[in-house]
């Protein structure tokens, strides 16, 4: 099968559009793709981001809410929304032959309305959806940790914002962030699997004539990161929780695919925190990941355990990291842990709205277009050498520690 080049198209109106067909795919997915999220957002306006995505489904100035879900359900596919610290992302699958209606009906959530009386509707909303989390142990220990690690650098702003925050995002203030943040320099609209190229070019230079071209320039303030801990107890919890934070690699570094191969060699499967943690039955869950961003990244991980092991099993990964970062990674671990995340690769991009997401995020993150055998291809050759450069700058180092349950101390 020949290899799918995905192609970029810049429209009049500013839009960029990459599209890659694929003619044997049964099916169609598109997606718009805005490079802003909760790190754009000022301190007295955290969640406007979030709360926008929830407003952009409540309808434009011709199409209602109801009108708009109920095309978005004729479209017989999977519709829905998602907003991070750097994008949110609006996007859609459906047949082939809906292509028309499902790039139009997308397009109606770009051209929101924004209403006061859904404004305040959906105030209460997130308001609602900010307690539910605010109730999860596991939302609480990462809010923390995002807190103390960032520590004022606007990465750590919390996507969904405060109940303060969010309280006083009025109808006038969410419409300027829209305007400001929405431009059309800022969007890309990205379409894979089977469709006609020239229809999709058309009606999308069409529909977004009139959308706002504002631009900004995403500010990247340095971020020095310091070690520490903190403990939130709450005796009512039979678990201590515990996670765990250390510089990482930006999205252009061109190590990043090596630090993703060290952490599924420490934290992945069968990783080293497996065999250190959960198979002597320490711990009952352990992990490590990393996360990239525009300028940064880091690693994050954590564990779970009885809270009379915690000081123990704290040490024991500290031991782990130690380990590593002190004596390298075999050439055996590498070659696993590459192979295993290109397959995951492979196995992502095997229908269209699974390459969707990787070619939009990618492109959004790094400006590049790499078609999917590509991307595989980077994951693949990750060689010990690099993943021991990751290494040679001694990430963990620095490691800062949030702790949520009855344990009222540790070192």
């Amino acid at each position: 099968m020949a290899e799918l080049l995905p192609v970029k198209h810049v429209l009049s109106s500013g839009l960029t559009v990459l599209l890659e067909r694929d003619s044997q795919a049964q099916t169609l997915a598109m997606g718009f793709f805005v490079r802003t999220g909760a790190r754009d957002e000022t301190p007295s306006e955290l969640g406007a981001s979030h709360f926008l995505e929830h407003l952009m489904f409540k309808g434009s100035e011709e199409v209602s809410a109801l009108d708009l879900n109920a095309r978005l359900d004729a479209l017989g596919g999977q519709a829905n929304a998602f907003t991070s610290e750097e994008a949110t992302v609006y996007h859609a699958a459906s047949l082939p032959e809906q292509q028309r209606d499902l790039l139009s009906t997308l397009s109606v959530l770009l051209t929101p309305a924004l209403r006061p009386e859904e404004v305040l509707t959906e105030r209460g909303v997130i308001l609602e959806e900010i307690e539910m989390y605010a109730d999860q142990p596991d939302s609480r220990l990462i809010d923390q940790l995002q807190a103390d690690y960032w520590d004022g650098h606007p990465l750590g702003h919390l996507v969904l914002g405060t109940p303060q925050t969010v309280a006083e995002l009025t109808p006038e203030s969410l419409r300027r962030n829209f305007v400001s943040r929405y431009g059309t320099p800022r969007t890309t609209l990205v379409v894979c699997g089977q469709f006609d190229e020239a229809d999709v070019l058309a009606a999308a230079a069409q529909l977004s004539a009139q959308w706002p071209r504002t631009a900004f320039e995403r500010e990247l303030p340095l971020h020095t990161p310091s070690s520490g801990l903190s403990l939130s107890m709450d005796a009512e919890l039979s678990r201590e929780q515990v996670a765990l934070a250390a510089p990482g690699l930006s999205h252009t570094d061109p190590l990043r695919e090596a630090a993703h191969v060290l952490s599924e060699i420490i934290g992945g499967e069968n990783g080293r925190l497996y065999w250190a943690l959960l198979d002597t039955g320490l711990s009952d869950s352990a992990d490590l990941s990393h996360a990239e961003y525009d300028g940064t990244g880091m690693f994050m991980g954590g564990f779970g355990c009885d809270p009379k092991r915690t000081q123990q099993v704290l040490d024991a990964y500290r031991a782990v990291l130690r380990e590593i970062q002190d004596n390298g990674v075999t050439d055996v671990e590498v070659r696993r842990a590459a192979r295993k995340i290109a397959v995951s690769a492979v196995l992502r991009s095997g229908t269209p709205q699974g390459r969707l997401f990787s070619l939009g995020i990618d492109y959004l993150a790094r400006g590049e277009l790499v078609s999917a055998a590509e991307s595989v291809r980077r994951y693949a050759d990750v060689t010990p050498e690099q993943v021991r450069a990751v290494l040679e700058r001694r990430p963990f180092d620095t490691l800062r520690v949030a702790a949520l349950g009855p344990i009222g101390e540790l070192v």
